[in-house]
């Protein structure tokens, strides 16, 4: 071999290298989520393509999903809110196992499931209630954390008090967890001290009545907040008589600094299941249910509704802000333009299954 063929082979391997490399870091946003039977399933968002399929063996729904923060394992509610499971989502690895219920106390965790930001310690709310032969009694809520790198027998390092009615929950870079209850409770994960972050039901707006809000899709990770919807009646005195509108809000929380913000956005003119915003243009939210809307929230304005093909339960948001994401209901996920609404793509589920209310997790490309 010749030195000049010396030089350009190496000079050939250095660049094919340097594309390997670049297309690793160039790896896109994934799409997690759960379908009937039993599966969890990885999308690669851009492609449009399912990338891993998952059996889970065991009963999968409801399909609660938070991913850990370095975007390998995905964490879900499975055995019907009872169990948490931890699965790797290159080798499709059981990981992670936590069996709640214990002889005859039977836990349940009602979409309450969050990550610390380091991937260590995993959360959950649990609702006992003691299975006897002739009544249930039922028994204190509990803020249990657990070891990530327990395994399959992973058992709580610590039990707290917990608020009743939890759902939703999320971790922010200072060691707290937001669980959405009656109120939007902080809980300093290592004490269990807790107190109120936002007043939810225990709210003080004169005109309005409480707020209804449905908390069950734990997204919005792009944007590394807190968020969920509302609705209210405002009434046109204090003594709540005569209702002028129904509003739609936001509360949410920065999971960085801690900053919260609630603020209405919107007439009540369509059901929205769920809702994310822009991470690359905070002002906008989009919401779905039978319609997919984009709202402007800082000027209180909707910029555009289209109708969907069917009722969606859940929406996500690409990393760059550029689509949205609806899935959940059917076995669909339908792919939106940000800009224009305009459908431009859709994923189907391999066996046909719909997912139901399973959660629609995303994963930022590298």
């Amino acid at each position: 071999m010749t030195p000049l063929f010396r030089k350009l082979t190496a000079a050939g391997v250095a660049v094919g290298l340097t594309l390997v490399a670049g297309a690793a870091r160039a790896e896109g946003d994934r799409l997690v989520t759960i379908a009937k039977p039993a599966n969890l399933l990885v999308f690669d968002a851009a492609r449009r393509e399912l990338v891993r399929d998952c059996p889970l063996e065991v009963n999968a729904m409801p399909g609660v999903i938070q991913v850990s923060p370095d975007g390998k394992i995905a964490y879900a509610l499975v055995n019907r809110w009872e169990d948490v499971i931890g699965i790797d989502l290159e080798s499709c690895e059981r990981v992670f196992y936590a069996r709640q219920s214990s002889g005859d106390v039977r836990r349940k965790s009602i979409a309450s499931l969050a990550v610390s930001p380091d991937g260590r310690e995993l959360y959950t709310v649990r609702n006992p209630t003691r299975i006897l032969p002739d009544r249930y009694e039922v028994l204190a809520p509990e803020f249990a954390v657990y070891d990530t790198r327990d395994g399959l027998q992973a058992e709580p390092m610590r039990v707290y008090p917990a608020p009743r009615r939890s759902t939703v929950m999320a971790a922010d870079r200072k060691g707290n967890v937001y669980v959405a209850a009656h109120d939007v409770e902080r809980i300093e994960a290592l004490t269990g001290y807790m107190h109120t972050a936002i007043p939810n039901a225990s709210w003080k707006r004169p005109k309005y009545s409480p707020p209804d809000v449905l908390a069950f899709w734990p997204v919005g990770s792009q944007n590394d907040e807190f968020m969920l919807l509302y609705s209210a009646a405002v009434f046109e005195t204090e003594k709540m008589e005569n209702i002028s509108d129904f509003v739609w809000g936001y509360q949410t929380v920065d999971l960085t600094t801690g900053e919260t913000q609630l603020s209405d956005f919107g007439s009540f003119e369509v059901i929205m299941f769920s809702a994310v915003r822009n991470p690359q243009a905070p002002n906008e939210l989009y919401g779905v249910y039978t319609q997919l809307s984009k709202h402007d929230v800082q000027t209180r304005e909707l910029v555009k509704r289209v109708d969907l093909p069917h009722t969606y339960y859940v929406i996500n948001i690409s990393s760059d802000g550029k689509e949205v994401y609806v899935a959940g209901t059917n076995d669909d996920i339908g792919v939106y333009s940000t800009e224009t609404l305009e459908r431009i793509g859709e994923m189907r589920t391999p066996s046909g299954g719909d997912m139901a209310a399973a959660t629609l997790q995303v994963i930022p490309g590298r």
